[in-house]
């Protein structure tokens, strides 16, 4: 099961990580979204938030512009940071979770 957030701006991507403690949360498994929710985060920083979605176990993020400090930080900590993302955040998922399973297909028949 995979596990990603992205920062809201209404429906939509927020335009800049740290802008808007308001993320969608979703588990992804075998390229299907398995389960969804939007929740507050809470903090004043983006280092706050970035804390705060590494302790949930979050695994990417995708999400608008983000500032170097956080993005590494993020990175550092395991979590696979894909930005300068933007559109309604439920499409810019199900693109990913597609994608993300075409590639796991590719890798099995590469191993053939």
């Amino acid at each position: 099961m995979i596990k990603v957030a992205v920062p809201l701006f209404k429906d939509r991507v927020s335009p800049h990580f740290g802008a808007s403690p308001k993320v969608l949360l979703v588990m992804i498994e075998g390229g299907v979204i398995q389960s969804e929710a939007t929740w507050d985060v809470g903090g004043e920083s983006p280092m706050e938030i970035a804390r705060r979605l590494a302790s949930l176990g979050i695994q990417y993020l995708i999400c608008g512009g983000i500032h170097r400090t956080p993005k590494e930080w993020l990175i550092r900590s395991g979590i696979t940071v894909i930005d300068n993302q933007k559109g309604i955040a439920k499409e810019v998922i199900s693109n990913l979770s597609k994608n993300m399973e075409r590639r796991k297909i590719e890798e099995v028949h590469e191993l053939k």
